[in-house]
Parts: C-alpha cells; structure tokens; sequence
C-alpha cells in the first residue's frame, strides 16, 4: 500500500476508527492530518486503508472540515452492511478476498473508498465472520464462527449478569426490596447469584464462582472481607450466625425420605421382646442419668450386693438387630458416625421418632436390652462379667440435678458412686489420666450466647465410669471372642506432667496439650488415657456409629454364634466413620470457637484473668484465658519478667468471629 501526500487514511488510536490525510514523509513514517486537527507521525503498518482519491491539503481548515465528512459517512455505510447475511453468501468460497470485492456484494454497485473503508470498519467492530489481515478480508469458516457466537453469547450473559447482580447489591445494601421496575433482577439473582455467592463463602478462592463473585462486588464497591456472606444476611439468605462448617462439611441437617419411611415403619412394629429368647429383667430396679432436656436414653443403670461383692448392671437399649446393614437407616448411621451437639441446634444420627421415642429408655416403657453385668468387689476389682440380651423397664429417669442429690445425701446412689471412684483409681494405678477439665458450656438464646465452665459433677461421674466399664468389658468379650470389631486406643502421652488424681486445673489443661492423638482400629491395643488393656464403646448406639456396629456384633453373636459384620465389612465402614467422625468434630470445633469469640465480643472492655503456658516464636507469649480455657498468643514485652503459670491480666484488642480472628493485649497498654 503506497501513500503518499494528500491520501486519505484509515487507522484506529484507542480502539476508535480515525480518518486522515497524509501530508507527507518525516523518515520511514508518514506525517499525518487528523479529522480533529491533530498532526501525528504514524508507522505504515497502523494503516488500515488509503484511498486512491486525493485530498486537497493547502487548506487545512478545509481539509479537516472534508475529513469529518468523510469519517461520518463511512460510519453512516457502516451500517448499512449485513455482515452476516453476506458471511452465509460467501462464507463457502475462497478463503480471502480484498475489501473492495466483498464491499460490492454488500453495496450492490461499484465500491468507491468510503464504500471500502466502511466495509473494513464493519469487520473490525464484527469480528465474528470476517477478519482483517495484511491487506484482505479473511472469511472465517462456519466451526468458527460457531464458536465464537457461543463465546459472545456466554460474554453477553456475563455482562448482564453483572448488571443486574450490580443493581441487585445497590437495593440490598440500601436496606431496599427489589421492585416490579427492576424486571428480571431476581431470575439471575436466584439462578446465578446466589449460589455462587453462598459457593465462594464456602469454599473462598477454592470455588468455580471466585472470579465472577469478586468481580461483582468490586463492580459494586464492596471490598469487605465477610461481603459476600453480609450480602446474603441482607438479603435474608442465610442468618448472621450461619453455620458455614456444616455446609462446608456437607452434613445434612434433615434426613433422606427413604431413612424416615424406614424408621416410620419400624416405629410402627410391635413385637413381643419375649418371643425373642431375652431374658426378663423388668424386676430389676433400674434408672437412666440425664439432663433434664435429654430425650435420646441410650443407657440405664442398676446394681445390688451379690454375697460379699456388687453387681453393677449398664442396661443399653438394643436396636442392633432391627437396623439391618445396607439399609437406608445404617448407610445414614453410618455415613453421619456421630450426633453433633451444638449451641444452638442438635444433628442427630438417627430420626428423632426412634432415638427420642421408639427406642429410647423411656420410663415404665418395656424395652429390649443389651445388659453388661459386672461384678466389683469392695476394693474396686473386676471379678465376673457377663453380657445378656434383655427385657427391661426403667423405674426412673434421673437428671444428674436429682442423681447428685442421692449421692451426696448418701441416698440410693451413694454405694454405686463409692464403686465408681474405686474403679478409677484401679484404672489410675494402670496409667489412666482422668484430666478432670471443666466442660465448656455454651448456651445461645436469640442471638444472645453465655459461657460457663461446668465441672464434672458427681453423678455424670458415675454415669461416665459406669460406661466406661460396660465398654471395656464389651472389649473384653469381642476380643476374646476373636468377633471382628472395631477398638479405640491410645499410645501414651508425648510427655507426662502429672500423675494420679491431680485436681489443679492449669496442670490438667497442661497435660491435655500433650496427650497422644487416638485411634480406630481392628487391634486390641492399650488406651493410655483411660487405663485399659482393651477398649471400644457400645453404650450409645442412638447416638455413635462406633457403638450401633459393636452392639451388633455382640448382640448377634450372643444369639446366633455369628457376627452380623466380617473383619472385611469392619475395614470399608470404619473409613466412612472416620470421615463422618472428623466432620463433626470439625463441625463442633469450629462452632464452639464461633460462639466463644462471640461471648469475648462482649468483654471488650474488661480485664480478662489468663494464665501464662509457654514462650513461642517471634517474641510472643501463649496464654490461655482462665474463663473459657482458650489459648490465645500475646506480645512478650521488653524488660519483662514473666514465669510459666504466672497469672495476667489480658484485653481483647481485637476479635472477629466469622474470620476466626482474637487478638490481646497487656491490659495495661492502652487501646
């Protein structure tokens, strides 16, 4: 393409079509007189076309007023060309073509420059079916062009997306509604927004909705980390305290309907325990320890002097053989492993008209059994066991309030308790670490949540040693047995600090920071915490995955001399235990650190006592807050003189429950 002097050109400056006039050389550029009255140097190779006409350049007023009128008519012809329709006439032939051919066919008559030049502008601005390279309209082939129309198509809903999701941020952090004027807002707001933002809360950078999430709230001006998640509070989406582990752990809240049409029928079978070869153990007196709120009564106690020892009976409802494996109810008991207790809610394992009711200990109800007796004498030695399949009928639900009363007013309970704490000491002397730490107790009413340290107490004491004897003799009998089974154990602690029934609760809190991590298995191996050769649970089959499989084994075993599960069955449940056992603890670890940080929210302004624990890295000290046991890092500061299990005083500088974040001071140092 030769220009030269009074040329007019086509060339683009910012994505925008310029008309202009060569007026000369300056080198290998040429110097050039824009529609705008601007003077430019270009380089050849921005030219997109020249024209064969020539254009008077002594006037330059008048040259600048003839290329405005060039530019506006070129714009004008643009849109006059049906790019698509000529695209289907020639798209089947060469594979390009120069400008001015393809400008007839759209103009229907010789093309002159400004028909070219159009033409040109047309494809550049298109650029779907044809495209501008070296001089020639390149016609693009149909699996192209395709492709490119899917890529507009999916840019164009992003962009109205965008729009309305944009639009849809303004009313709700207006405290607005959407109205009938903002038609179509709430279709991509429902179908798209939404779920990708509850995605992105969820999953952060990790989720497919990242990008696009990010893009529209900083279309919007949202930078706040916890945007996202505000957004859908506002929109009333989700509640301010929603519990975003158990979405993230994908735990279900409600069950499947072919769980609850199970249990429903099951609730509906009457048959008589009697006919079931169990033995009648109605006569015996027997109680369930609870809270006062609990309805899921897994377990019940006796026991009675036999000659010169005591019988201790732990009596736990038997649902093993009605729960048959690879059923919706076991798949659902297994997959979940656990009831989850939360501050504010509680995920059973099992339906509620079963664990609450059908099967559950109610008092005066006849209930089938799986009863573990065992026999103490006065020094607290095991001296006989056995395991029977049952029929019983609790006497009288106890709440560990009344329990406590009979204990310490030396009442029905008080030999059984005796009992209790000689049983652990025997399990002390064996290495057990009883660590009595207050329970973190969390209560959430509206909104408004309460921290309390509760201890043991002793009635929930002696329902605790009464299950852990049940299990270790439940242990017992599958190990010796050799009937496949699951077992918890524990190596010893990484370093031992204390020993015996050490009370002080800094040295507990201490050593629990150093206790070995447990674990499940096929192997009869020690647990070091509670000083056991053997152990694995079965007293709460409501409630644990663990305990429903061990109680069938036995329970079957007992009446048909064979296990309901095989070694190998054991193997493929315990991995989906384990996993639905780290989802809740993970579940439960996080709620219970979400409503912790919210009670320091409201302690703010107060000296926090806290109790120096050791010396980290980067010149901080760990300190755990003696209210709520929570250890929290504290700068160490210069000069000063500080000693392990030295008592402070601490502020809250500051805490952030949904980002997990709490941060302290020295009280002293101001805000």
């Amino acid at each position: 393409m030769k220009i030269t002097q009074g040329n007019i050109i086509e060339f683009l400056e910012s994505q925008r079509f310029v008309t202009a006039v060569c007026t000369g050389h300056k080198g290998s550029r040429l110097r050039v007189l824009t529609q705008n009255g601007r003077e430019l140097n270009l380089p050849p190779g921005r030219i997109l076309h020249a024209s064969k006409a020539k254009l008077n350049i002594a006037d330059r007023n008048g040259a600048i007023l003839a290329l405005q009128a060039a530019h506006h008519r070129r714009e004008r012809l643009k849109q006059e060309i049906p790019i698509k329709d000529l695209w289907e006439t020639v798209n089947q032939e060469e594979e390009a073509l120069p400008p001015a051919d393809l400008a007839e066919l759209a103009f229907g008559r010789e093309a002159d420059d400004d028909d070219v030049a159009a033409f040109i502008r047309a494809v550049i601005d298109d650029h779907t079916y044809f495209k501008y390279r070296d001089g020639l309209i390149n016609i693009m082939p149909p699996v192209v062009v395709e492709r490119l129309l899917e890529q507009r198509a999916r840019e164009a809903l992003r962009l109205e997306r965008i729009a309305k999701g944009a639009k849809w941020l303004e009313i709700i952090w207006q405290d607005g509604a959407v109205s009938a004027a903002d038609q179509g807002i709430e279709d991509a707001v429902e179908e798209f927004w939404i779920p990708a933002l509850q995605d992105y809360c969820i999953q952060g950078d990790d989720s497919d909705h990242a990008p696009s999430v990010k893009g529209l709230l900083k279309h919007a001006g949202l930078s706040g980390h916890n945007d996202a998640f505000n957004t859908l509070v506002k929109a009333g989406i989700w509640d301010i305290n929603e519990n975003l582990e158990l979405i993230r752990q994908g735990i279900k809240t409600d069950f499947p309907p072919e769980v609850l049409e199970q249990a429903e029928m099951l609730a509906a079978r009457q048959p008589d325990p009697s006919a079931e070869g169990r033995e009648d153990l109605r006569a015996i007196h027997t109680v369930t320890i609870d809270g006062a709120e609990s309805r899921d009564l897994d377990d019940a106690i006796s026991f009675c002097k036999k000659g010169a020892d005591w019988e201790i009976g732990i009596h736990i409802t038997d649902i093993g053989t009605e729960i048959q494996p690879g059923s919706p109810l076991f798949n659902e008991a297994v997959s979940r492993a656990t009831s989850i207790y939360l501050p504010e809610q509680q995920i059973p394992m099992l339906p509620d008209l079963l664990s609450h009711d059908h099967w559950s200990l109610l008092q005066d109800r006849d209930r089938r059994a799986l009863s573990f007796f065992v026999t103490v004498d006065n020094h607290g030695r095991i001296t006989g066991s056995r395991i029977t399949r049952s029929i019983i009928s609790v006497a009288r639900r106890m709440s560990y309030r009344e329990a406590e009363e009979e204990i310490l007013s030396g009442g029905y309970l008080a030999p059984l308790h005796d009992l209790c704490n000689k049983l652990m000491k025997r399990r002390i002397e064996n290495g057990a670490l009883p660590l009595p730490i207050p329970e973190l107790i969390i209560n959430v009413t509206d909104g408004q949540v309460s921290v309390n340290l509760g201890t043991l107490g002793p009635a929930r004491f002696l329902v605790s040693e009464c299950m852990i004897l049940a299990n270790r003799v439940a242990a017992r009998f599958l190990r010796d047995n050799t009937i496949p089974a699951l077992y918890r154990s524990q190596p010893p602690p990484r370093q031992q600090i204390i020993f015996g029934e050490e009370q002080d609760l800094l040295a507990n809190y201490r050593q629990r920071r150093l206790i070995s991590r447990g674990s499940l298995g096929p192997s009869p191996e020690k647990h070091s915490g509670l000083g056991v050769d053997c152990y694995t649970t079965v007293t709460s089959p409501l409630r644990r995955g663990l305990d429903l499989l061990m109680q069938q084994q036995i329970t079957s075993f007992l009446k048909t001399g064979e296990p309901t599960h095989t070694a190998d069955d054991l193997e493929a449940i315990a991995i989906e235990l384990n996993s639905g056992l780290a989802a809740a603890a993970s579940v439960r670890q996080n709620r219970l650190r979400y409503w912790t940080l919210k009670y320091l929210e409201t302690r703010k302004d107060e000296p926090l006592k806290a109790w120096i624990l050791e010396k980290m890295r980067a010149n901080k000290l760990l300190v755990v807050l003696q209210d709520t046991l929570t250890p929290v890092e504290i700068p160490l500061r210069p000069q000063l003189e500080w000693a392990l299990d030295m008592e402070i005083d601490v502020r809250i500088k500051r805490v952030v429950p949904r980002e997990n974040i709490l941060k302290v001071d020295w009280w002293d140092i101001g805000p």
